[in-house]
Order: structure tokens, then C-alpha cells, then sequence
């Protein structure tokens, strides 16, 4: 199985012991939005719900001024230290494999270019040695009043596999 990356593109992902897993996608139009009005859930209760189990979080970029916000689990699964206000993205990026930090900004410049989603699973440098593999998503949008930004999400890739846990 070769990784895949949808849409032409000339992403290469035919490195290294993932080969199999590696993958990103890029989305013209996102998946229809589901809709929760009627759920009666907020957005903090939905986040809670998501990181029960594993590391996950929210990410923002301000696109005008390049500024981007983590939630908690995001500098989390960076293994990073958590900072208030913007992120330092070139320490973020530095935590990818070499072969995989190209990736983010044509990723992200793609979704801009083409008001779209994109999705990933790369290689992070683990803080003592090793790679792990982590998820994300993100879209473009534009704000009510009529900024650009991109919203995503991050998580620690985990492979299927069945599990049953509870919370008290």
C-alpha cells in the first residue's frame, strides 16, 4: 500500500517506516456540516467529550497577521510548553521529520489558496527519541466579519483497534 495524497499534487510520501499510514488530503469543499442546534451541546462540551480519552485539540490561524492559537492537548501532542497567546511556529514545525515539514506550509498555503480543507497524518519528533504519528484537519473560513482564518484539529494518529474504557 503507497500513501496517498487525493487531488494531483506533487507531494512525495514514499519515505520512510510509515509509508503505509502517511497521507494527506486535500478537500475542495469539506463534507456537508452537521448540524448540533438541536443537541443542545456546546462547543467546550463537545472538545471535553473528544479529549476524554486521548489528546485532542483546537487550533486557529489568523491569517492576515500569521498568529496561531493551540488549545491545551495541541502543545500537548508537540510535547511543547504551553504558552499563552501565539504559538511559535518554526519550534512547532522543527518537531516534524525532515522529510515531512515541507508538507505543513503548502498544506496550509493550498487551503488558502483554494478557500478548502485539508487533513494529515505526519511523523512529530518525540521528546526522547522516536517519531509518533499525529492527525489534523483544518479549513478555511472567514469570520462574521470578514476576516480569513483556518480552523483545525489535532490529534495523536492511533491506529483501530478495539477498546472499551469508561470515566467515573
Amino acid at each position: 500500500m503507497q500513501p496517498t495524497a487525493s487531488r494531483e499534487t506533487a507531494i512525495d510520501l514514499t519515505h520512510g517506516p510509515f509509508n503505509e499510514i502517511l497521507n494527506l488530503d486535500f478537500r475542495e469543499m469539506a463534507r456537508n456540516p452537521q448540524a448540533i442546534d438541536e443537541m443542545n451541546v456546546t462547543g467546550e462540551e463537545l472538545l471535553n467529550i473528544l479529549c476524554a480519552f486521548d489528546n485532542y485539540g483546537v487550533w486557529r490561524l489568523d491569517i492576515a497577521s500569521s498568529q496561531v492559537l493551540w488549545t491545551e492537548d495541541v502543545f500537548r501532542i508537540h510535547e511543547l510548553p504551553q504558552t499563552n497567546g501565539p504559538v511559535d511556529l518554526e519550534a512547532a514545525v522543527s518537531r516534524y521529520h525532515p522529510d515531512d515539514q515541507q508538507y505543513l506550509p503548502q498544506l496550509i498555503e493550498d487551503a488558502i489558496a483554494h478557500k478548502s480543507a485539508f487533513r494529515f497524518v505526519l511523523r512529530l519528533k518525540r521528546a526522547y527519541s522516536g517519531y509518533k504519528l499525529v492527525k489534523s484537519t483544518g479549513k478555511y473560513r472567514e469570520t462574521a466579519d470578514g476576516r480569513a482564518e483556518m480552523i483545525g484539529t489535532f490529534s495523536e494518529f492511533q491506529p483501530a483497534n478495539r477498546a472499551i474504557a469508561s470515566i467515573g
